[in-house]
């Protein structure tokens, strides 16, 4: 089946629904800048609507609490003229290719593109819905399609004053072409997006209804609790089942990869033999790895003398220059967990010809392909229930956790078994963002203007265990070479004007499970770089606004933000006594986001009072989603850069739970206050871009009160906090 071949894939979906009766269904159609070939232009995310006017649509995306369901609803119901409050979302079960997002070749939610993707695909296809729809109600009241209006599910003729419903227009509709090129309703019909509203998935959770994967239940369900090696590299090198089998409820013990899960009739009867388990570890080279080694490695990688360069714009020798003021700086960010509120789990019904999963995953491809390899589960025998997630931000891309529970499941012959790790078992065993460290050299001219500047990356190359090749990828995006967006996004293509500019990257491989962290590389990236130029900014004894601003001609959106926020934060007349200010600027995941921290320090250590936010993210669907997640990641990214760390001694993460990896307590969390620049820029991310700027912004607060430049994350390594 090709993909563009629309009576064939609807004709195929509706094989699929025919025991709901007689249905609409809308493919839609992938977005012209993610429209790799033809045979790309269709995907099979459907719009489905049936006799009882129900609109429901399928899409590739999993809510874990930013409101994408929301915002695509919204979208949806504006353009075809539905209740959107009445709209039904579904999850495809199983990761067919029809599903999969082409420029990442797999069903996935990352990216901060739940939004910003599908938005194009949904209008034109609730387009295509609405005039097919339209179409059946001319026919039946034999008038012009252009005497007709869709509104709140029904099709209206002012005229008359009829209204036909959707539900019984659909059978008609059915029989009808879709349109190739509908018309899309105007700006000034569009009044639902922008719009603040309430969430679709609101109702559900303040009730308790709402199903994460931790709730799940399956009729005769065991559980599993996990034992993995301590060291990341390490495999199981004995396992004595005999030394819990007698233990209360243990039902079985199972080898996993690194490990073992230990089945029960209750998880703490699981756990308590998990924790009891005769089981050894093969020794490994990294055994006695510390985070003083690495940073030891990375040192040595900022002198290589043999790391190819990646970008380069205008001289590579004017970066080297000493003609003008040099300014130089290092920087570094340890590796960091993602401590999801819903510890990671699974239940699992499994035998060799059907696997069924519960899990709240961002990658159901991955699951898939973990699968695939270890079990040969093909795609037809696995079938994925997505609930909501309790948290994300990228830790829930992996696939270890199913292949734990179906080893488990088939272990006691197919029954339901629900494995859950602890918390330790996730700060400890689980997934890092990654330690990195970063040089700087900047050169000055008499006017305080950089003229070129030279930066040197150390550390490991994530994007490789995604499958992305750092040449064809340097190719691809106009680098020389040797780029991952994983490790260089928001260094090789920040955007501000600097003439002369380098920037290459010494790779330092790691035995440590590295893992995509809310906003990947632009949160360690934003911090490295927008802290230089506060740095290059005391340098030429400007402002720091004014600094940035100089150096951002014709960044219309990177100007846009910074005028707000100094608006928002009135930049220009003094702080209140005892207040320092800091200011942060990021581009990334299409968006601009800038911050100023005001923050109170003393003897006491520091005090975030306020924190001000610009975004401009293109027409805000939904703007308290906007917002909420710019005041999520304030937070987020306040605590990351307090006090969160994982440090590594004899191969081994030393910190285990909230007590010695904090979070931020409510009681720090400082007033956010957002603003919403709209321009008329091209759609953005919201559920990333929010974290980049607060590290900076922090930092150069702290820089402003007590002239103490902190170079290195977290804070609480330098200052009480």
């Amino acid at each position: 089946m090709k993909p563009q071949d629309f009576s064939l894939t609807r004709r195929s979906f509706l094989a699929g629904a025919a025991a709901a009766g007689v249905v609409l269904v809308v493919p839609l159609r992938l977005p012209a800048w993610a429209q790799q070939s033809e045979d790309a232009r269709i995907s099979q995310a459907f719009i489905r609507i049936d006799t009882s006017g129900q609109v429901t649509f399928v899409l590739p995306t999993s809510e874990m609490g930013q409101g994408t369901h929301t915002g695509q609803a919204q979208i949806l119901a504006e353009e075809l003229g539905a209740d959107w409050s009445s709209i039904a979302v579904e999850m495809p079960k199983q990761p067919t290719p029809d599903y999969r997002v082409t420029f990442t070749g797999q069903m996935r939610s990352v990216g901060s593109f739940g939004i910003r993707y599908w938005h194009d695909p949904l209008r034109l296809a609730a387009a295509q819905a609405r005039e097919m729809l339209t179409q059946a109600a001319a026919e039946r009241l034999d008038v012009a399609p252009a005497a007709l209006h869709a509104e709140n599910g029904f099709i209206v003729h002012s005229n008359s004053g009829q209204r036909i419903p959707f539900g019984e227009l659909v059978e008609d509709a059915s029989s009808l072409p879709v349109p190739e090129e509908p018309t899309l309703r105007p700006d000034d019909e569009r009044t639902l997006t922008g719009r603040r509203v309430p969430r679709l998935d609101t109702p559900l959770k303040v009730t308790g209804k709402a199903v994460y994967a931790v709730d799940v239940e399956r009729e005769g369900m065991l559980y599993g609790a996990v034992r993995l090696a301590p060291v990341f590299s390490a495999e199981v090198e004995s396992i004595d089942e005999g030394s819990v089998s007698e233990m209360p409820g243990v039902v079985a013990v199972v080898r996993v990869p690194r490990g073992a899960v230990v089945v029960a009739d209750s998880w703490w009867q699981a756990k308590r033999a998990a924790d009891a388990l005769e089981i050894t570890f093969t020794p490994t080279p990294a055994d006695t790895l510390s985070t003083d080694e690495i940073d030891g490695m990375f040192r040595d990688g900022l002198e290589r003398a043999d790391v190819p360069v990646t970008t380069l714009r205008g001289d590579a020798e004017a970066t080297l220059s000493t003609d003008g003021q040099v300014v130089e700086a290092e920087y570094s960010v340890p590796l960091l967990a993602h401590a999801c509120m819903e510890p990671i789990n699974c239940t699992a019904e499994s035998t060799e010809e059907r696997t069924e999963l519960w899990i709240g995953t961002q990658g159901q491809d991955v699951v898939r392909m973990t699968l695939e390899n270890a079990l040969q589960v093909q795609a037809e025998q696995l079938f994925i229930n997505t609930t909501y997630l309790g948290g994300g931000f990228g830790r829930k891309t992996h696939g270890e956790i199913a292949l734990q529970a179906a080893l488990a499941s088939r272990a006691v012959g197919g029954r339901p078994v629900k494995v859950l790790w602890a918390r330790e078992d996730d700060v400890r065993q689980g997934q890092y963002r990654q330690t990195m460290r970063c040089r700087f050299q900047a050169v000055l001219d008499d006017a305080g203007n950089i003229t070129g500047m030279r930066i040197r990356v150390a550390g490991p190359q994530m994007g490789r265990e995604y499958g992305i090749d750092p040449e064809q990828r340097a190719q691809a995006t106009g680098n020389l070479a040797n780029f991952d967006p994983f490790s260089l996004g928001g260094l090789s293509d920040m955007r501000y004007v600097i003439p002369n500019f380098v920037v290459d990257h010494a790779v330092v491989d790691l035995p440590i499970p590295l893992c995509p962290w809310r906003s990947i590389a632009h949160s360690f990236n934003g911090f490295f770089f927008e802290s230089f130029m506060d740095e290059c900014a005391v340098a030429a004894g400007r402002d720091p606004l004014e600094f940035r601003r100089s150096h951002s001609e014709g960044q219309e959106r990177m100007l846009a933000v910074l005028d707000r926020v100094a608006e928002m934060s009135r930049w220009d007349e003094p702080a209140a006594e005892g207040i320092a200010r800091g200011l942060a600027v990021v581009e990334s995941y299409g968006s601009y986001v800038a911050q100023v921290v005001e923050a109170r320090v003393d003897d006491d250590g520091i005090d975030v009072e306020r924190v001000h936010v610009a975004i401009d993210c293109g027409r805000a669907i939904n703007p308290d989603q906007v917002e909420a997640q710019m005041q999520g990641s304030v937070i987020d990214a306040l605590g990351m850069a307090l006090r969160q760390k994982v440090t590594i001694n004899d191969g081994r993460a030393e910190q285990s739970n909230f007590h010695d990896y904090p979070l931020l307590r409510i009681g720090e969390a400082p007033s956010v206050s957002v603003s919403i620049v709209e321009i008329g820029s091209p759609l953005g991310g919201v559920g990333e871009p929010g974290i980049p700027p607060l590290a900076p912004a922090l930092a150069n607060a702290l820089f402003a009160a007590t002239q103490q430049r902190v170079r290195s994350l977290p804070l609480s390594d330098h200052i009480q906090v």
